[in-house]
């Protein structure tokens, strides 16, 4: 009889033990959800590829960047040009700086070889939230600005122009903006970049942007460009990812003067500390959005002129310390 009276008040405590544990699970289940934690990382690197990211840096932090393109060029008459930059026929670069204001606002300046400039202003506005309080999507806010402090001879001004014609130096050639003063030689750019980070691994993006150029050289090509922009990016491992863009303008808002196509890229991330390496192909060989977006004059394919490979190198200072 004491036996089982013993067995009983067991059972009773072990059943009274699980249900006390259970309720503390159950408190720190409801307490956890009644958090509102903000999403990391939706892309990590401030650009997809070669355009602007949700991302912007902590508080203090300065980013320093080094961009570079290289491609080769077609024959022209049966004739191959001789390569000499890293056996490609041609090269561009831009470098340039980022810097953090605070967690949400950012400032960034850069130059290229081709004499443009550029800087912008990125404001996050709203940030992806789980918890208690969810919002789905993060919002960035990027004005812009792109300066060519030269002619840019990117317009075929021959009677049957040819994409080759950019690669060919007896062909009279022209700017889709005017060479004048400070205003006709800069645009304006804005974007809504609107991310989610679906899971830990996958992020995509939407990219409505408008350009708004400060002179046009040709009556037919719009003064104001609207595109849309798709970018996502895949987490292979810890530090490795794979990043692919693309933009869409509308044929009544592309150049009508010069033949142009949306920009695609499809690279590898490789993300360690305070070092960012981003390896692409792309089909530009430009950095500024309004270049890139509404001027790329070759396609997306393996022949020679159209086919660009791209590194991003970037290397973050913390300038102020977390206290």
């Amino acid at each position: 009889m004491k036996s089982n009276i013993t067995i009983i008040l067991t059972l009773l405590l072990l059943v009274s033990n699980a249900l006390k544990a259970q309720d503390l699970l159950d408190q720190l289940y409801f307490e956890e959800k009644k958090k509102t934690v903000l999403t990391e990382s939706t892309f990590k690197m401030l650009r997809i590829g070669f355009s602007h990211s949700v991302e912007t840096r902590k508080k203090g932090v300065l980013e320093v960047s080094a961009y570079t393109r290289y491609w080769n060029i077609p024959e022209i008459e049966g004739i191959t040009t001789e390569r000499s930059n890293f056996g490609s026929d041609r090269v561009s670069a831009r470098f340039g700086a980022d810097y953090a204001i605070n967690n949400n606002l950012s400032i960034g300046v850069g130059g290229s070889n081709n004499g443009v400039f550029d800087g912008y202003l990125k404001y996050r506005l709203i940030r992806q939230k789980t918890g208690e309080k969810k919002t789905p999507f993060s919002l960035t806010l990027l004005g812009a600005l792109s300066h060519r402090s030269r002619e840019i001879g990117n317009v075929s001004l021959s009677n049957n122009p040819d994409p080759s014609d950019i690669y060919n130096s007896s062909i009279p050639k022209g700017s889709v903006n005017i060479d004048g003063g400070l205003r006709d030689k800069t645009n304006f750019i804005g974007q809504f970049l609107i991310a989610r980070k679906l899971d830990r691994n996958l992020s995509v993006q939407i990219s409505p942007t408008i350009i708004a150029r400060g002179s046009n050289a040709f009556e037919e090509d719009p003064e104001v460009h609207l595109a849309l922009g798709f970018g996502g990016r895949y987490k292979l491992g810890k530090h490795v990812s794979i990043a692919s863009e693309y933009f869409y303008v509308p044929k009544q808002y592309a150049l009508q003067s010069l033949e142009t196509f949306g920009p695609f890229s499809l690279g590898v991330n490789w993300e360690v500390s305070k070092v960012q390496i981003q390896m692409f192909l792309t089909h530009t060989g430009d950095f500024s959005e309004d270049l890139v977006i509404t001027e790329t004059p070759v396609n997306f394919n393996t022949k020679d002129g159209n086919l660009f490979f791209g590194w991003n190198f970037s290397y973050v200072f913390h300038l102020k310390k977390n206290k």
